[in-house]
């Protein structure tokens, strides 16, 4: 069977190339993840070193991670001409900013692992480059998660309480640390409650 990129796109590609900006399809944004796209594993580190008189070398006062750059190689699919071109770069242009014309802040999904999300916001500059008349073009999107991490969907455990020392377990299904949020709300007529102690017990 003869090679074509419309066929390699289809086999190879539908997994890896599809992501929603802003609770939107890339392919209703009319545009395409480029095959060589390079996701980048983990954010550059924050290194925090020390010179210290009299010592060789440098003393390391820990590490953090900075914010995660990510930048999507796109091409147009959807345009035919140079005026459905620029059309379609207004149209893409407009999720990326807020009413006012400042960047804002907007979800990013990997169909890949769409349980995950990313909140990332527009950070650099996009030319375009224009072929094959001008009705073709490809750009890359510099994007900035001052948070670096993907979160899932949140969970909430409801529990009633109706007796001292009851247990209750709450599963982080994550895959760091990440403290839980506890409301405690009584209801009507349940009376006064005193000594009211909550323990939080970590387990591995």
């Amino acid at each position: 069977m003869a090679f074509t990129y419309a066929r390699y796109r289809e086999e190879r590609m539908s997994d890896i190339s599809r992501f929603s900006l802003g609770g939107t399809a890339n392919t209703t944004l009319g545009v395409e993840l480029l095959p060589d796209f390079q996701e980048p594993v983990l954010p550059a580190s924050r290194d925090r070193y020390v010179e210290i008189p009299g010592r060789h070398g440098r003393k390391l006062f820990g590490s953090d991670l900075g914010p995660r750059e990510i930048v999507l190689d796109l091409v147009m699919i959807d345009s035919t001409t140079p005026e459905t071109l620029q059309s379609l770069t207004r149209t893409f242009s407009e999720v990326l900013l807020d009413q006012d014309g400042h960047p804002e802040d907007v979800a990013l999904v990997f169909t890949k692992e769409p349980n995950k999300t990313y909140t990332v916001r527009y950070s650099g500059n996009m030319p375009l480059q224009r072929l094959i008349g001008g009705s073709l073009g490809y750009f890359s999107l510099p994007l900035i998660a001052a948070d670096p991490f993907a979160y899932g969907a949140e969970d909430t455990d409801t529990e009633n309480i109706t007796a001292a020392y009851q247990t209750m377990a709450v599963e982080n299904a994550g895959d760091y640390r990440t403290p839980p949020t506890i409301t405690a709300t009584m209801k009507a007529g349940s009376g006064d409650v005193t000594g009211f102690t909550l323990i939080t017990r970590q387990i591995k």
